[in-house]
């Protein structure tokens, strides 16, 4: 199963499905890597083996609104952007979405990322791994 699908891209942007592209699969299948990547790098390899990450141990709902977000101003938004601020809607929405993600990279991080480690198919309490991303401010 993937993380987003269109349907997901469809609740936040419903216009980018009439630029004569039905399927952002793949799009969402590169921000689905990436997100898988800045999961690793900002928590797993910090704390555990690197080469024991199971991407498949995630829950997948939990990383979403994350996916679309990044498929957004990544992937999608810059194909149908003329790239000049002047009346181009998705030029725009380019900075609002990678915002969102920033955000939401950080809640997800404040409440858990559910990883189930013990492989038994549900995410215990005790599998619930909170990283803090404060910034110390001088």
């Amino acid at each position: 199963m993937a993380f987003a699908v269109n349907e997901n891209i469809h609740e936040y942007v419903p216009e980018v499905f009439d630029q004569g592209v039905d399927d952002w699969s793949p799009d969402l299948a590169k921000a689905e890597t990436d997100v898988v990547n800045q999961i690793r790098m900002t928590w797993w390899n910090r704390y555990e083996d690197p080469s024991k990450f199971d991407k498949t141990k995630l829950t997948e709902s939990q990383w979403t609104k994350a996916t679309v977000y990044k498929a957004l101003y990544t992937y999608i938004l810059p194909k149908l952007s003329t790239f000049r601020p002047e009346g181009d809607p998705f030029y725009n929405q380019l900075e609002f979405y990678k915002e969102r993600f920033a955000e939401e990279f950080a809640v997800q991080f404040g409440i858990g990322v559910d990883y189930d480690h013990n492989n038994d198919g549900s995410v215990s309490s005790e599998e619930v791994e909170r990283l803090t991303m404060d910034r110390l401010y001088r």
